[in-house]
This record gives structure tokens, sequence and C-alpha cells, in this order.
């Protein structure tokens, strides 16, 4: 059984101090270089939030970077310090295999089209993206993965090479579409002329607005009413909350108006009623 005494860890230390010591340096050093990256990176972000969003992805992006570069540049400097000659290992063939081999084609892959994600701006941070079939607000983009969550708060990491259907709903202003319903014997013209001069008033309560709400016209003859529908240009994303305005707005409208918002009814005839 072999057993350490405290002379040995003494001259170990004594044998070894320039080593131990380097080896610390090295890896100050490098914590302290990944500290300032972070540093510098905040703080770009927090002066450019909600004004350059793909500068603040490419932030990321470079943050991810430098860790990857200065984290492999630390083991091979410290493999160096302990007399591991790191030459055959970057050059050999041992290299080559690793690089060819499932599992780094693999990561490559990921690396790569984590660079064409940024630099084609296929999306953002901050933007409202659904990836294959998960729908969610990006919040982060590394050279690896991508994260997003969504409206449950539930995070999904997706490797970057897996990503194949993207719909960017950031890329445009959104589009609110509301059907308002009003009995037959309404007067469609005096209707439509109503929420002409009073729908404009919404602007006031939603500066989310860009274009609207404006009456489309017309859209179904239902079983029991005629249906008018509206629609309304938001900022991305924020149209679900102004649809929901509309249809309160035009629901204090009509009530105050005596406009009759038909609902599903039931008429049975007797037989014996036409006896």
């Amino acid at each position: 059984m072999f057993l350490l005494t405290v002379d040995d860890v003494k001259n170990y230390l004594i044998d070894n101090a320039t080593k131990l010591i380097s080896t610390a340096v090295v890896i100050v050093v490098c914590l302290l270089l990944v500290l300032i990256a972070k540093i510098i990176t905040k703080k770009f972000i927090s002066k450019n939030q909600g004004k350059r969003k793909h500068a603040i992805t490419m932030a990321k992006l470079i943050l991810s970077v430098i860790k990857y570069v200065v984290y492999i540049l630390m083991v091979v400097i410290l493999l160096g310090v302990w007399g591991i000659d790191v030459t055959p290992l970057l050059a050999g063939a041992g290299i080559v295999a690793l690089g060819i081999s499932l599992g780094a084609q693999k990561i490559i892959g990921d690396l790569v089209s984590g660079l064409f994600i940024v630099f084609e701006n296929s999306f953002d941070v901050d933007d409202v993206v659904e990836i294959n079939g998960f729908k969610g607000t990006v919040q982060e983009i590394s050279l690896r993965t991508t994260r997003i969550v969504n409206w449950k708060n539930e995070v999904r990491i997706i490797s970057n090479g897996n990503i194949t259907d993207i719909t960017n709903f950031s890329k445009a202003p959104s589009i609110g579409s509301v059907d308002i319903s009003i009995a037959y014997h309404e007067k469609i013209d005096k209707v439509i002329k109503l929420l002409e001069e009073k729908l404009p008033l919404l602007k006031e309560q939603f500066p989310q607005i860009i274009e609207g709400p404006n009456v489309v016209g017309v859209s179904n003859l239902g079983a029991s009413s005629v249906d008018i529908k509206i629609n309304v240009k938001t900022n991305t994303e924020e149209h679900y909350g102004v649809e929901r305005g509309i249809k309160k707005f035009v629901k204090d409208l009509f009530d105050e108006e005596g406009i009759e918002i038909p609902f599903n009814q039931l008429v049975i005839h007797n037989a014996n009623d036409n006896k």
C-alpha cells in the first residue's frame, strides 16, 4: 500500500514549485481574460439594448468564440508547462482521426451552422422565432447551440446543426385580425361607418399600433349573423393584446349604440301550431 508522507508532499511541492506557480498564473490570466470579455460584452449589450439587435447577437457570439479559444489555449499551455509535448498532438494523425470522427463532425457542423445563422442574420437575440416546431424568444445564440424560451417560460436548447425549419416573426410588423358579428336586421353601412369613426381612438390606448384598426368589410354571412372583419398592424408579436382590446372596445361601443351582437339560438316549431 502506497502512502504519502508529509515529506513526500513537501518535496513534491519544492521540486515542482515553478510548474505549480506557472499553472496558477496561466489559469488566473485566462479566467481574467474571459471575465474582462464578459464585462465588455455586458456593457455593450446594456448600451445597445433594444437598438442594435444584430450587433448584440454578434457580441455574444464573439464572446463565445473568445471563451473557446482561451480555454483551448489554456489547456495547451498547461500541457507545455508540465513537459508534455503538444506538437505531435496538434499535428499528428491523432488529431486528424479525431476531426473525422462522428462526434467531431457533429461539433464542427454545429459551429459552422452557428456562424451561418449569425452572419446570414437568420435571427437575432430577442427575436420571436419558430424553430423545428418550437416557438419562443431567442435568449442566446452560441457557436454550438441556440436557446429559446416560450410564453410558458419553457426553455429549449437546440443544436445549431439541427436547426432546419425557421420562421422569424420579428422581421416584419404583425397583423391582427378580428371578426365582429352583428344581427341581420342591423344596418351594415351604419355599423361600418360607426366603427371607422371610433376605432382610431384605440391608438391612444395601444401605442404599439402602427396602422389601423381598419374595417375591411363583410367577411362572412353566418347562420345568425353578419361578420365584419377588422385588421390592425402592430409592432412585432404585439397584436394579441390589441386584438383583445378591439373586441372589448367594440362590445362596449355596441352596447352604447344599441347594436345587437347575436348569439346562437334554437327555435322550435310545434307541428300542432299549424292545425
